[in-house]
């Protein structure tokens, strides 16, 4: 069965890909309403429901940025 997400899903899906398809983006929650044709409060939820996630960190200007992979211990 075939079911529609709700429009936050859609876009936190659009902005991840952004990150994925783009190495080394960064954006503030503006670009990304630019970017999308979004609201700049909607935008700000999206990125901060990606940061929640742990897809994107952010810096104290309001970048957003990937999050660095995580290492793995060599010891195991």
């Amino acid at each position: 069965m075939i079911t529609i997400a709700d429009a936050i899903d859609q876009d936190v899906l659009r902005i991840r890909h952004e990150f994925l398809e783009t190495a080394r983006l960064v954006l503030t929650a503006v670009d990304v309403a630019r970017l999308c044709g979004l609201s700049a409060a909607h935008a700000t939820r999206l990125l901060e429901t990606l940061e929640a996630e742990g897809f994107l960190v952010s810096d104290r200007e309001g970048a957003y940025r990937r999050s660095p992979p995580l290492r793995r211990d060599s010891r195991s």
